[in-house]
């Protein structure tokens, strides 16, 4: 086999399997923090959707009031606010936090190449 053929061969493998552990980093998140919601849903049920939204992220980041403050400013100016504005919703913050916490990563060097939209749509209920 030559050098070069095998080369682009493990290169390949590479990106499948940075892909596949972005997958699976999306999917942790997205089971993660829809278990938050639902815990937070019980303990708070006459709460806002923002509030618990507030209390996710909280809980899954330990941010204090104005670093998730931050979180929902950003995933609602990233998600919700282009191209058409709407209210924020959970998909966009466990989106956001997807991303985030990936780039925040020191093994995603190249940013995030899975399709986290998709993703998150499979696995988080679209009315919350």
């Amino acid at each position: 086999m030559r050098f070069g053929s095998w080369l682009n061969a493990a290169l390949r493998r590479s990106k499948f399997l940075r892909l596949m552990r972005e997958r699976q980093h999306v999917k942790r998140t997205c089971r993660d923090c829809l278990a938050l919601y639902r815990r937070v849903e019980a303990q708070r049920a006459n709460t806002t959707a923002a509030e618990r939204y507030a209390d996710v992220i909280a809980s899954r980041t330990g941010a204090d009031a104005n670093g998730v403050n931050t979180i929902m400013r950003r995933a609602e100016e990233s998600f919700a606010a282009w191209p058409n504005e709407r209210p924020l919703t959970f998909r966009d913050v466990v989106q956001y936090l997807a991303v985030t916490e990936r780039l925040g990563d020191i093994l995603s060097e190249s940013g995030v190449r899975a399709d986290v939209s998709e993703i998150v749509a499979r696995l988080i209920p679209v009315n919350l």
